[in-house]
């Protein structure tokens, strides 16, 4: 007899108290936006786009909102997204688009996010074992 172990997912990037605002999300092509990827606002068009880590090009490294489920485009333009704009969320659940995961969410993003009311926070989630 072997047995499996299957990890759960109990949960989504939002922690609690997320307060949300209808928004635009601008797409260079067609492709997804990752639940928990963090967003900031050009300051040209006033759309959200990803939070590029040290960005300088029209506001692009001021995190400003949290997209709380995956957002798909099917080519280049706007997509309406009802972001996260305060709150609690998961540290490890956030992203950084060009990365892909939370692997460099240091310190200074972790201050920038709280500048704006989004609180990252660790949170150590215990899965329910299956022994079927």
């Amino acid at each position: 007899m072997s047995m499996t172990v299957t990890n759960v997912d109990i949960g989504n990037v939002i922690l609690q108290d997320a307060q949300f605002r209808d928004d635009s999300l601008t797409f260079a092509g067609a492709g997804t936006v990752a639940e928990g990827t963090i967003l900031a606002r050009d300051s040209v068009s006033g759309a959200l786009v990803p939070f590029v880590k040290g960005g300088t090009t029209n506001e692009n490294g001021i995190p400003k909102a949290v997209v709380t489920y995956d957002v798909v485009a099917t080519g280049a333009g706007d997509v309406p997204v009802r972001a996260g704009v305060a709150g609690s969320y998961r540290k490890e659940r956030l992203v950084i688009d060009a990365d892909g995961d939370d692997s460099n969410i240091d310190a200074a993003v972790i201050d920038q996010l709280r500048d704006y009311g989004l609180t990252p926070i660790d949170v150590q989630e215990l899965g329910i074992l299956d022994n079927q």
